[in-house]
């Protein structure tokens, strides 16, 4: 591929995890990358409890499903990648299966052979910052050739940017958002955004954003834009905003991906954990156009809890958000029957129908999906706009 039309990818990568284009779209630039013909990209849970197809091409609906519900957790080059820790490194399935193992394989006998005509592969595991991890496999049939090392280099370059854009797009992919524009999607979340333009210019912060840089604990609003109270850690925090400017200007560079970094807190509370990422290219590139998204994350935030959230999220209705609002909080059912005056029968069919509704078969498993949705998101109702 094109230095320019890599560069591009890139851009669209960004685009996408913000949403401002399908990732379906940048699925067939991907393959082209290195030649080959199909395309899986996906993230897991580490437990297995889930597998989320971020864009495939040339594959199935019906072969797609089966994968996500059995042949996934026999994916040997996953595996094999996993087992030896392989993680955000371009590799061939030669470089992780033997041949004769591979071809004795349950997942190439019964799935990748007859299914979907898949011997070659070139691909990753990315480790994302959610504790999920991200499979990216691109194929070439059993007739095809064999991928070469330009071809590993050329997914090499790429894939720094594609973990972050898929961590970016975790972190804004939830549902209770009622405007789905980027902005408005900002402020549902928990999680502080920061907005960088080209020149470095802060141009716009969400709620949570707003608040933690007015605390002036470590992170803290400048002339210049985003700066860390603590040298070593605002060298480095500089290091990350600038490479992540010149990505989104420019559509290069290994190095500009972004990345992760701990902010000490003066104050002695737990660090801030703060992500990186470039813009991509559809937000423009003029200097007040944003260039750079901030992500901080403060452990020792603890959001309350709005009932319309749940609402929004699971369609309970006001009284079923209530009940599971009041289990949520360690209110057991007789207490909840109690202070508002329902009956326990009441509150009983109540919980059934919530159970219904998140296709849950007990009060601990609601209580736990509900948690894990609620998670790093906004669950109190966020203003119409954040500071800028």
């Amino acid at each position: 591929m094109h230095p320019h039309a890599e560069g591009a990818l890139i851009g669209d990568l960004y685009d996408a995890a913000l949403g401002h284009r399908p990732w379906d779209d940048v699925g067939p630039d991907l393959v082209r990358l290195v030649g080959g013909r199909t395309l899986l990209l996906s993230v897991h849970s580490p437990l297995g409890e889930a597998v989320d197809l971020v864009t495939t091409l040339g594959m199935a609906a019906d072969d797609l499903q089966q994968y996500s519900a059995y042949y996934a957790q026999h994916d040997i080059w996953a595996q094999s990648a996993m087992r030896q820790g392989l993680f955000g490194q371009p590799l061939t399935g030669d470089q992780l299966v033997d041949s004769h193992t591979f071809e004795r394989s349950l997942f190439y006998n019964e799935f990748l052979r007859p299914k979907v005509n898949i011997h070659h592969v070139a691909g990753s595991l990315m480790a994302l910052d959610s504790g999920d991890f991200s499979v990216i496999g691109i194929h070439r049939p059993r007739d095809g050739a064999a991928y070469d090392p330009a071809d590993i280099q050329a997914l090499g370059r790429v894939l720094p940017h594609l973990q972050r854009a898929l961590e970016v797009r975790q972190k804004l992919q939830h549902p209770a958002a009622p405007d789905r524009s980027l902005l408005a999607a900002f402020d549902w979340l928990s999680l502080g955004v920061v907005l960088l333009g080209a020149t470095g210019k802060l141009i716009h912060a969400n709620a949570s954003g707003s608040a933690i840089l007015a605390q002036g604990d470590g992170l803290m609003r400048s002339v210049a834009g985003l700066r860390a109270a603590r040298g070593d850690d605002d060298k480095r925090l500089q290091a990350l905003l600038a490479g992540a400017r010149q990505t989104t200007l420019n559509g290069v560079g290994v190095h500009g991906a972004g990345g992760h970094l701990s902010v000490s807190r003066p104050s002695g509370k737990r660090a801030y954990a703060v992500t990186v990422a470039p813009m991509g290219r559809s937000v423009g590139t003029g200097r007040d156009s944003p260039a750079v998204l901030v992500f901080i994350a403060d452990p020792d935030a603890t959001p309350a809890i709005d009932p319309v959230a749940l609402e929004q999220l699971f369609d309970f209705t006001p009284a079923e958000a209530r009940l599971v609002l009041a289990l949520v909080s360690g209110v057991p059912l007789p207490a909840f029957s109690h202070q508002t005056g329902l009956s326990y029968n009441t509150v009983r069919t109540l919980l059934a129908r919530a159970m219904t509704r998140t296709e849950t078969n007990s009060q601990l498993q609601l209580v736990r999906l509900v948690l894990g949705a609620l998670a790093g998101f906004a669950t109190s109702r966020p203003p119409q706009q954040g500071t800028t």
